[in-house]
């Protein structure tokens, strides 16, 4: 049996707001409502804040420990500051034990991801579970529809994959496309940093063995075909359109099963694919789908397509192309 989805909308009654351009602390406050306290009739999807200064806008949340891993991700201004598109860090371990570790000896940590927003930004969506959420914004033209044609904006993921291997201890990731480093240095993040922005083979998340030892291997995206960021399909679907959904997968960067480099191993010498600490198929990214369809291009936001009764919210485009990536609200880790 799966989780049940709950989608949070800066329209709803009651809904906490924020400004255009997005300060830090707005941002954390639609965490905090939506993942933990609930507003309006909507109640939060069942994390809980482990630690917070609300003075720095510093704050790390934990997934359920009944319905989840019980992982922790931490998010902060990069500049200490809560001004208007301050970039914002986040990053992600299986415990933390305060509100500033040390990363660099934190255990099963994940890539640091850095985010920001377009000064027109400020609408925005969380589609959560107890164990996982996505978050993505739009706003005043040019981003009120997709593509936002080379703008930032605020996207990323937070949660549990839905793992092959039943209590993968180190199944909690982070990420904001491209995740394939710690990004402390970045000045501000790009265009290219969100999920509308993803690629099939794109670097999403660092994520360690199954059984919680550290054993760092960077995973990637794998959908069934292009995507499209950068040609422009204003097409839409015929009516009566079948549409294909398939879901986003997590794996290894490169598969060799014949393979005995260490780069295909896990931490016993066993070659990843015929392994259960490191698989080299890690599972999938909970509601994500790609759709057979891509196009798109001109449609207002948010867009909403209803298949067999379930919505799915497009993924917003974050360049000048076509989109086929979208979030089901129909129950995750099914």
């Amino acid at each position: 049996m799966g989780l049940p989805v709950t989608v949070y909308r800066w329209d709803d009654a009651g809904a906490p707001q924020m400004s255009k351009g997005v300060r830090p602390s707005e941002l954390i406050n639609v965490l905090k409502k939506c993942l933990v306290d609930g507003y309006g009739s909507k109640s939060g999807a069942g994390w809980s804040v482990a630690f917070e200064d609300e003075a720095t806008q510093q704050v790390v949340f934990r997934n359920s420990t009944l319905l989840g891993s019980g992982g922790f991700v931490k998010f902060w201004p990069k500049s200490a500051s809560n001004a208007l598109q301050t970039p914002i860090f986040f990053q992600s371990a299986t415990f933390l034990s305060s509100l500033d570790p040390t990363w660099s000896s934190t255990s099963n940590r994940g890539w640091r991801c850095a985010v920001g927003n377009s000064a027109r930004a400020y609408k925005w969506v969380v589609i959560a579970t107890a164990a996982s959420f996505y978050l993505f914004t739009h706003g005043d033209s040019p981003v009120d529809v997709t593509p936002f044609d080379t703008n930032i904006v605020l996207s990323f993921f937070v949660g549990d994959i839905h793992s092959i291997i039943p209590n993968d201890f180190n199944r909690f990731i982070t990420f904001s496309s491209p995740s394939t480093a710690d990004v402390t240095d970045a000045v501000s993040p790009d265009w290219s940093y969100g999920l509308g922005y993803l690629t099939d083979n794109a670097g999403v998340a660092k994520m360690h063995q199954t059984d919680g030892s550290d054993f760092p291997k960077q995973m990637v995206l794998s959908v069934s075909a292009d995507t499209f960021p950068t040609t422009r399909i204003n097409a839409l679907p015929s009516d009566g359109l079948a549409m294909l959904f398939t879901p986003a997968r997590i794996q290894a960067t490169s598969i060799n099963p014949a393979s005995a480099s260490p780069a295909f191993l896990d931490s016993t010498g066993q070659n990843m694919c015929n392994s259960n600490l490191h698989p080299a198929f890690r599972g999938y990214l909970p509601g994500m789908f790609q759709s057979s369809f891509t196009g798109y291009c001109g449609s207002p936001l948010p867009l909403i397509r209803t298949v067999n009764g379930v919505a799915f919210y497009h993924i917003p485009v974050g360049h000048i192309g076509a989109g086929n990536l979208w979030i089901s609200t129909g129950d995750w880790y099914e």
